[in-house]
C-alpha cells in the first residue's frame, strides 16, 4: 500500500479559515458572557442558600470530614449540550471507543488556545470542550449550566470513600491538586493503587473518557457522563469481581481530564499501596506519534507506554494532538505550553510545579508540524535551556521524526548546547528505524501498532544506558557481522517501491559487490540499497565502480553523502547510469525534488571522489583506475588524474550525515548489481568521532 503525503500549503490554509470562523463568533461570545454574568449572581445565591442545608452522611477513610466542591469551582463543571432529558445512569461503557471519536468532541489545545493572551478562549465551531468530554460549544454549556439544578450523588450504606488524597493513591504524570479534587489534563496522566473488595467507583467532578486495567487484564475503555449530579460515579468494576485485592490503574485518554473526588469501595475494604511502583519516570514530549493515534488502543499501544513497560519505568506524556514547538500568530507551542501545568488552562496562567517530581529522562519528538525552518534551531535550543533550568540533571533525548523533518535544524540545537558544556542532550536519529510503509505506518504520518512497537525496542536500549547508576553513555549501533569495520547496510524506501530486497557481500574490507532494487534514486523519494557510514563535519569518500549490471537504463551505482536514512533525504550522489553516464544530483530539502546538476558520456570502470567542506560538495572523476578488478591495486598505478564534474556551494545538510555506496534498479522486480573496490573514507567517519559523547546514534 503505498501513502500519499499532505498537502501543507492547504493544511496552513485550512487553519487560517478555522481563526477567520473563530474571530466571526467573538460577538457571540460576548452576549453569552453578559447572560452568563446574571445567571451566575443568582447560582451564588441558591448556592449559599444549599450550603446551609443538612448534609449527607458519608463515610470517609479519613477521619476528617470534606465538604462538598465549593460554589465558585461549580462552573468549571460542563452538562451535556441537549435539552433532551439523559438517561439515569450515569456511566457508559464502551469498548470501542477511540481517542479518534474522543478528538471529534474535544477541543485540542491546537485549535483553542490563542497567543499571546493565554486566559482568552476561541471556540471552534466544529469541535469543544470545556475542560471535559462531550460538549459540543463550551460558552453556551457554561451559560446552560446556570439554569440547571445541581444534585449531590448518594453512596450506598454498604460503601465508603476513599479521599483522592489517601496516601495509597499514586499519581504519575501532571496532577494538580485543588481542595474538592486531583485534577489531569495531560493525555495519559495515570493513578495506580491496590484495592480490597469487590467494589471499585469513582466519582468525578467533570465528564471524562479514561482506560481502566484491573490485575494487569485487559483494558477497557469507559465514558462517565453527566446525567443531573455531581459528581459522577462511574463503576469501573466487572460484576464478578472478586474480594479480594486488586491492582487498579486508571489513564486519562488524550484530549481528556480526570477531576478525582474519591473512589467508592466496599465498606469493608480498604486501599493499600501499588507493589509495581517504579523510582524512574521518564517524561516524553511530542505530537500525535507520543499519543499514539493510528494505533488500536491510542495511548496504551503508544511507543512512550511500550517502552517505559519494557524498561520497568513509569511514564509521563506531554503531548497533544498536531502539537509543534513554536508559537504562532494564535497557536502556542510546546516552548510555552510545556511550561504550564495544562494544555487546556484558558481559565489561568499557572505554571507546572517543577517540584512535583523530576523525571529521570526526557524524550522530545517534535518537528513535523513546525515550518519555520530558520528559527527552529534557536527556539529549539532556547526550549532545552528553559528545560534546563528547572531539571539540571535530567538526560534529555532528541528524536529526529521518523522521516526526518528538520534533521538538520535539531542537530544544531543539540550540539550548540554540547559545545556550551551540556553533555546530557542528545540527539538520535530514527530515521532508519521504521520502513515507510503500510507494515509500519498507519497513513502518511502516523505509525500503527507495528511501527510504534519497532520504535519502543530501538529506544529501550538508550534509555536503559541513561537511566542506570552510573549512567553509561548511549549505545552506537552493533556492529554487523557481514560487514566489516563500521560499515552498515539498508534498503531506504518505502517498502512497495523497493520491491526485491536488496544484499551486499565483501572479498575485501574495501571490496563490495552491491544487489540493489528499487524504483529510483530521483524525484521526492528513493528506494535503493545503501551501504553506509557515519560521517561528523568535513569528509571524503572515493570507490571505484568496477563493473554495474542493469535491465533498465535509469539503474544508477555510486557514492553517496546523505543527512537522513528516510526515503525523502537531502543527498549528494555522484554515480553511473546507462542513461545519463557519469551524472551529479543533489536534494536540497526533505521530499524536495531531485535536481541533475551535471552528466557526460561514460561506462564502467570509473573511479569518484566526493568530498565535502563545510556547505561545499566537490564531485570529482577519473577514468583511470587503481586496482585491476579484484580489489587489488595494480602495481606502478601512476597518480589518479581527477577531473572536477561539479562544485556545490551552499548546500546546507546536518553536521552529522551519512556516505556510502548506492545502487537503485529502477525497476522493482528486478535487481541491479554493481562491484565497487579501493573503497576509502576520509575525516569523522564511523565510530571514530564518538568522542566523550555520542554525537549521532543509529540503529538500524
Amino acid at each position: 500500500m503505498a501513502f500519499q503525503f499532505g498537502n501543507h500549503d492547504a493544511w496552513k490554509l485550512n487553519n487560517a479559515s478555522k481563526r477567520r470562523m473563530d474571530d466571526d463568533d467573538d460577538a457571540e461570545e460576548e452576549c453569552i458572557k453578559r447572560q452568563q454574568h446574571q445567571q451566575q449572581q443568582k447560582l451564588q445565591a441558591d448556592l449559599i442558600a444549599e450550603e446551609q442545608s443538612e448534609l449527607p452522611s458519608i463515610t470517609y477513610a479519613s477521619p476528617d470530614y470534606r465538604p462538598p466542591p465549593r460554589p465558585d469551582a461549580l462552573w468549571l463543571q460542563p452538562i451535556p449540550p441537549t435539552s433532551t432529558p439523559a438517561p439515569m445512569s450515569t456511566t457508559m461503557m464502551d469498548e470501542d471507543l477511540t481517542d479518534e471519536d474522543d478528538a471529534q468532541a474535544v477541543l485540542t489545545p491546537s485549535s483553542s488556545l490563542q497567543h499571546p493572551g493565554k486566559s482568552q478562549f476561541i471556540s471552534n465551531a466544529s469541535s469543544g470542550l470545556l475542560g471535559g468530554y462531550g460538549v459540543r460549544y463550551p460558552i453556551l454549556a457554561i451559560a446552560l449550566l446556570f439554569l440547571t439544578p445541581t444534585l449531590r450523588a448518594k453512596v450506598d450504606t454498604a460503601e465508603k470513600l476513599i479521599p483522592f488524597d489517601d496516601g495509597n493513591i499514586k499519581y504519575f504524570g501532571r496532577w494538580q491538586p485543588t481542595p474538592q479534587d486531583m485534577r489531569s489534563n495531560w493525555a495519559g496522566a495515570y493513578f495506580k493503587t491496590n484495592v480490597y473488595g469487590g467494589r471499585i467507583k469513582l466519582r468525578l467532578n467533570q465528564p471524562t473518557h479514561i482506560y481502566v486495567q484491573l490485575d494487569q487484564g485487559p483494558v477497557r475503555q469507559l465514558v462517565a457522563k453527566y446525567t443531573g449530579q455531581w459528581p459522577i460515579q462511574l463503576d469501573v468494576a466487572p460484576p464478578d469481581l472478586s474480594d479480594g485485592q486488586h491492582q487498579l490503574l486508571v489513564a486519562a485518554a488524550a484530549n481528556a481530564t480526570i477531576c478525582l473526588e474519591s473512589l467508592v469501595i466496599a465498606l469493608a475494604g480498604d486501599t493499600t499501596p501499588p507493589a509495581n511502583v517504579s523510582p524512574q519516570l521518564v517524561e516524553f514530549i511530542g505530537h500525535d506519534l507520543a499519543l499514539g493515534v493510528g494505533t488500536t488502543q491510542s495511548l496504551l499501544t503508544s511507543f512512550p507506554w511500550l517502552v517505559s513497560d519494557m524498561i520497568g519505568a513509569e511514564h509521563a506524556q506531554i503531548a497533544y494532538n498536531q502539537a509543534r514547538l513554536m508559537n504562532d500568530t494564535m497557536l502556542l507551542g510546546m516552548e510555552t505550553r510545556y511550561f504550564d501545568w495544562s494544555p487546556f488552562d484558558w481559565m489561568s496562567n499557572d505554571e507546572w510545579d517543577f517540584s512535583s517530581y523530576v523525571p529521570s529522562a526526557i524524550v522530545i519528538l517534535l518537528g513535523q508540524n513546525d515550518y519555520k525552518e530558520e528559527e527552529y534551531t534557536d527556539a529549539l535550543s532556547n526550549f532545552l535551556k528553559r528545560i534546563r533550568s528547572h531539571l539540571s540533571h535530567t538526560s534529555i533525548l532528541i528524536l529526529s521524526e521518523p522521516l526526518g523533518d528538520l534533521v538538520r535544524q535539531s542537530q544544531d540545537a543539540v550540539y550548540q548546547l554540547n559545545d556550551q558544556g551540556d553533555q546530557d542532550v542528545f540527539f538520535v536519529d530514527t530515521t532508519g528505524w521504521i520502513q515507510y510503509g503500510s507494515a509500519a505506518f498507519a497513513d502518511s504520518t502516523h505509525l500503527n501498532d507495528q511501527g510504534h512497537d519497532r520504535l519502543a525496542r530501538k529506544l529501550a536500549p538508550l534509555l536503559k544506558a541513561r537511566l542506570s547508576s552510573p549512567r553509561q553513555p548511549l549505545p552506537g549501533p552493533a556492529p554487523n557481522p557481514s560487514l566489516p569495520h563500521d560499515w552498515q547496510t539498508m534498503d531506504v524506501g518505502e517498502q512497495d517501491a523497493i520491491g526485491l530486497p536488496g544484499s551486499v557481500s565483501f572479498d575485501s574490507p574495501h571490496t563490495f559487490t552491491l544487489w540493489g532494487s528499487g524504483v529510483d534514486i530521483g524525484d521526492g523519494r528513493d528506494a535503493f540499497r545503501y551501504v553506509y557510514q557515519s560521517l561528523s563535519a568535513d569528509g571524503a569518500i572515493e570507490a571505484t565502480v568496477v563493473s554495474h549490471s542493469a535491465f533498465a537504463s535509469c539503474a544508477k551505482a555510486g557514492i553517496m553523502m546523505r543527512e537522513h536514512l528516510a526515503l525523502g533525504s537531502p543527498h549528494v550522489m555522484l554515480g553511473i547510469s546507462p542513461a545519463n553516464g557519469v551524472f551529479v544530483q543533489t536534494r536540497t530539502q526533505n521530499f524536495n525534488e531531485t535536481r541533475l546538476v551535471k552528466k557526460l558520456r561514460a561506462s564502467p570502470p570509473y573511479r569518484f571522489r566526493l568530498v565535502r567542506k563545510g556547505t561545499d560538495f566537490i564531485a570529482q572523476a577519473s577514468h583511470q583506475s587503481t586496482d585491476d578488478g579484484s580489489g587489488n591495486k595494480t602495481a606502478d598505478e601512476p597518480p589518479v588524474v581527477w577531473q572536477t564534474i561539479a562544485n556545490m556551494t551552499d548546500l546546507a545538510l546536518a553536521r552529522d550525515i551519512y556516505v556510502g555506496l548506492a545502487v537503485t534498479s529502477c525497476d522493482p522486480t528486478v535487481v541491479s548489481v554493481a562491484k565497487f573496490a579501493d573503497i576509502s573514507l576520509s575525516g569523522g567517519v564511523g565510530n571514530g568521532f564518538y568522542s566523550s559523547y555520542p554525537r549521532l546514534i543509529h540503529q538500524p
